[in-house]
């Protein structure tokens, strides 16, 4: 089951995680924005990476850095 979470730019990361749905994910960010403050430009919702949670799916660092590490120039 994919897991989504509100990225903040500004922390370069996950401030809110565990949601399993957009919808989920998109209330949380809006309760982020209107209860605790936060800037509403700065926070997106993203698909978490399944093997890494610190990161977002597209995009994950850490499976781009293993994908290389498996390629060989022959």
């Amino acid at each position: 089951m994919a897991e989504y979470g509100v990225w903040s730019e500004a922390v370069g990361g996950f401030i809110a995680d565990q949601m399993y749905s957009p919808e989920e994910a998109q209330e949380e960010l809006e309760r982020l924005v209107f209860e605790e403050g936060e800037d509403d430009d700065d926070l997106t919702v993203k698909a978490i990476c399944p093997y890494h949670e610190e990161e977002p799916r597209d995009g994950c660092e850490e499976c781009a850095t293993e994908d290389d590490e498996g390629e060989s120039d022959d």
